[in-house]
């Protein structure tokens, strides 16, 4: 257990020193992300396309939910350029999530374990990554952690300001992802069910604290709600995701674990009634699956110092901190048991619990250094060692995050962009099968979807495409590509190779 002379030594430092050092290691790092991007992924150019839309007014004119779009667009206005405006909204969040993680840490361990969650944050490969992302993950992470934590003290404390700034993050959650919804359920069934710490609550101010959340909610997503309901003609949560009650008298198509985010349809809660075998073995199969992606987005060191982290948790602590650590519990059942399982699996999707998984990992190794600390004497200068550790460990974690580079081949990508960028007129539009070429053209763009040449270019063609770009994918599966250029409805522009890598840039003839 943490030694207590430890903690009244830690303890005289002033909590905001500690916050300051780490969230200036954290933003630091990330500022290697601004001036290195990675290759921007599809759903980034959507979230793109999202924010030019807001910039005319049209802040719901895209499939996903509008927080992150409209943080790119108000972003927009000081970098003048998408990309690096959504860059620089996931570096600012992924610093800022150092703030409720360590609170979380704090609150429900030790200001050192708060100290080492915080560095952990700053560090961890996953969280690292996410923040040089256009991607929602550095912003959802920020609002999950922040919700937990608020709708820790709004349940452990029962005070109305907590309870509204529960509400207010849920709903920025929720305007970010829209399973964060669950996050209400989670709060209203602690609320219900279980006694805060030490304390006993009646069902009259349970209820309050259920309603007060519960409006609030509404009252924050409103605009939202509204906007869709006139969109779309009923009541939902989101353009991508669908969950309703279904129907007896039809069965629902449920989406498969394997489609983007962006093509789902829905899920029907009642095909766990009509048909529960196989929407439960679907569960079990993707629970087991999603831990195990989950792992691997964690490490497997901080999973070994969770582990331990638990084991001190249930042998020596409070009730209050069983309680609190139960709570954090509780929202990996409903992602892991429902939102992971259902529908997402994937190591993208299943960091989104790293964050507030990190304390626990943290007080393991916190227990680590103190165990160091009691038993290893002939260490004269001790609490040097143990700096030293923590160092290791920090190093440990940020260097694998920095060899490994998962989108080293969508490099050839951005350079066949910038290209055409610079030696292709404007206006003209691009075919290709992914569309990152004309994302760095700034160039129109329309998808490959057909299978053979002949129908690529009736597409084309119908679509008043100029441009076509093939990858050594479809080359494989075009045998009579070459032919085309022979026959003079293609002209080979240039050939781009870079290691194993081939893209090959043809422009459309029209006949006369």
């Amino acid at each position: 257990m943490p030694n207590p002379k430890n903690n009244a030594r830690l303890d005289r430092v002033p909590t905001w020193h500690i916050l300051m050092i780490i969230l200036f290691i954290a933003f630091v790092l990330r500022l290697i992300l601004v001036f290195q991007p990675e290759v921007i992924h599809n759903d980034g150019i959507e979230y793109i396309r999202h924010a030019k839309e807001v910039l005319t007014g049209n802040w719901t004119g895209g499939e996903s939910s509008p927080l992150y779009p409209t943080l790119i667009a108000m972003a927009y206005s000081f970098t003048e350029n998408f990309e690096l405006a959504g860059i620089w909204v996931s570096v600012i969040f992924g610093t800022l999530l150092v703030i409720p993680v360590f609170y979380l840490g704090k609150e429900i361990f030790s200001k050192g374990v708060g100290g080492i969650s915080g560095l952990v944050v700053a560090v961890h490969p996953v969280l690292h990554s996410a923040s040089g992302s256009v991607l929602t993950e550095s912003t959802y992470h920020f609002f999950i952690a922040t919700s937990v934590l608020f709708g820790w003290l709004a349940f452990h404390k029962g005070k109305f300001y907590s309870i509204l700034l529960f509400s207010l993050f849920v709903s920025l959650a929720f305007l970010t992802k829209p399973e964060a919804i669950g996050f209400l359920l989670i709060f209203s069934a602690w609320v219900l069910f279980f006694n805060p710490p030490k304390r006993k609550r009646y069902w009259v101010r349970r209820t309050v604290m259920i309603l007060v959340a519960i409006f609030a909610f509404f009252a924050f997503s409103s605009p939202y709600l509204i906007r869709l309901r006139e969109e779309t003609g009923k009541w939902s949560i989101s353009k991508k995701v669908n969950v309703t009650i279904g129907s007896f008298s039809e069965m629902e198509n449920i989406t498969s674990l394997d489609e983007s985010p962006f093509d789902r349809e829905g899920l029907s809660l009642l095909s766990f009634i009509k048909d529960p075998l196989s929407q439960w073995v679907r569960v079990g199969t993707g629970l087991l699956k999603s831990f195990y992606t989950f792992q691997q987005a964690f490490n497997p060191l901080l999973s070994f110092f969770a582990v331990i982290g638990w084991i001190g948790i249930i042998r020596n602590r409070s009730w209050y901190s069983l309680k609190a650590n139960f709570y954090i519990l509780t929202y990996h059942f409903f992602f892991f048991g429902f939102v992971f399982s259902i529908f997402f699996i994937s190591k993208r999707y299943t960091s989104q619990m790293v964050s507030i998984s990190i304390p626990w990992a943290a007080f393991g190794f916190y227990m680590f250094l103190e165990w160091v600390h009691q038993r290893w004497d002939f260490f004269k200068k001790k609490e040097i060692f143990i700096k030293i550790l923590v160092v290791l460990l920090l190093m440990a974690l940020f260097v694998q995050g920095r060899v490994i580079r998962p989108r080293e081949h969508r490099i050839i990508q951005k350079e066949v962009g910038l290209w055409m960028k610079d030696h292709l007129p404007r206006g003209m539009k691009i075919m290709s099968r992914r569309p990152q070429e004309a994302f760095y053209a700034e160039l129109p763009w329309l998808k490959i979807h057909q299978e053979n040449v002949e129908e690529i270019l009736r597409e084309g063609r119908s679509n008043g495409v100029k441009y076509l770009i093939i990858d050594e994918g479809i080359e494989k599966d075009l045998p009579d590509l070459w032919e085309k250029t022979e026959d003079k409805d293609l002209i080979l522009l240039k050939e781009f190779q870079k290691k194993n890598q081939r893209l090959v840039l043809f422009e459309m003839v029209y006949p006369e």
